[in-house]
């Protein structure tokens, strides 16, 4: 959906321009950073306007959006208490020149800058998503919950999400990604050799080396794993594969930003992480009715529950990879009833539509 119709839903209701900044740690390649630009670009126009800032200078996103619609700032922050000061001044600097009316800070970090511009200026709305169903330290727990009354509005995955520490207005907006109703479902002939497609970053959170263990443990052997992502794990990724033997079945593809190319060169898409929020690499691969195998984390169950999926324990991963090769016309058919899930519940347009409707009635009361 792009600016024009998203902003359609707005004409009339909104007597002046709304400026909005997607307030975010960095652009690294991650599930938050994307709902970040395309929140941003979907919301660029003549309602509204869209300012992205990062605290870091991590920019590898922006690889995949060549096109922008909006200006991105970085603040260039550092662990220090002097680049601490030098990112706020810059932040409130750059508020005044776009003239920002709302934030929305996306994961901790991004908060309290939100905060204390929220309380330098106090006219500015301030909205908070955590991307986070895990939980979160002691001291950052006393933090969110402590200021909940200055912030307007908290975004929420799923209903129940950390419910002590969210503020009075609470709206739940899970992610999406772009869909086609219309799209043909993947047809997957039958192979001498399936495909097991993983995507994201090789770092300890989506445990990286026991979905290889799994896999390695697999009764089927006529399959492959593909991995595409990259991290400070790797080293340790590629020893493990060579331990067990399993280096002509296990490709190590690195950083690829044509994710969509391997989903439909893929049979399964799994995942072995430890805590996770909503994926977008399960809402994506549910978009191609791709059948999924993970944890139940996070708000994973909320995807993969009623047979949408395979939702395995990571010591039980084995197994579900197995029953994947054992029987993939139901595997088949639990991804097609992921891709209905995703098509009328987690799509790109209904999350940008809430948003705007958020951002909406923050301003309407303004």
């Amino acid at each position: 959906m792009d600016a024009s119709l998203m902003e359609s839903l707005v004409e009339g209701e909104v007597s002046e321009r709304i400026t909005v900044l997607q307030l975010i740690t960095g652009l690294g390649v991650g599930g938050a950073e994307r709902v970040v630009m395309e929140l941003a670009g979907r919301l660029s126009g003549q309602v509204f306007q869209s300012v992205v800032v990062t605290l870091s200078c991590d920019r590898r996103m922006l690889e995949q959006y060549p096109e922008l619609g909006f200006h991105v700032h970085s603040l260039g922050l550092f662990k220090n208490p002097w680049s601490f000061i030098k990112a706020v001044v810059a932040l409130k600097r750059i508020i005044h020149r776009e003239g920002v009316t709302l934030i929305h800070a996306h994961m901790f970090h991004a908060l309290i800058f939100g905060l204390i511009c929220k309380l330098a200026q106090p006219t500015l709305k301030l909205v908070f998503t955590s991307h986070n169903t895990k939980g979160f330290s002691w001291l950052r727990r006393m933090v969110i919950g402590l200021t909940k009354v200055l912030r307007d509005a908290d975004v929420v995955f799923v209903a129940g999400q950390h419910p002590e520490m969210n503020a009075t207005m609470t709206v739940v907006i899970p992610n999406g990604v772009p869909v086609d109703p219309a799209k043909a479902i993947i047809s997957k002939d039958a192979r001498a050799r399936r495909v097991f497609l993983f995507v994201g970053r090789l770092e300890p959170a989506k445990n990286p080396v026991a979905l290889i263990r799994a896999f390695a443990a697999m009764h089927h052997k006529n399959c492959e794993l593909w991995m595409a992502g990259d991290g400070f794990m790797r080293p340790e990724v590629e020893r493990e594969v060579e331990t067990l033997g399993i280096n002509d079945r296990v490709r190590l593809l690195g950083v690829r930003h044509d994710v969509s190319q391997l989903l439909e060169q893929a049979d399964c898409f799994v995942m072995s992480s430890r805590w996770e929020g909503l994926p977008m690499a399960i809402l994506e691969a549910g978009a191609v009715a791709l059948p999924v195998v993970a944890p139940p984390v996070g708000a994973i169950p909320t995807l993969l529950g009623d047979n949408c999926g395979y939702l395995a324990e990571v010591p039980e991963l084995q197994n579900a990879l197995d029953a994947v090769m054992d029987n993939y016309a139901d595997a088949s058919q639990r991804g097609k009833r992921l891709q209905d899930k995703v098509i009328n519940g987690f799509s790109l347009e209904h999350m940008c539509r809430a948003h705007i409707e958020l951002y909406r009635t923050l301003m309407a009361n303004n």
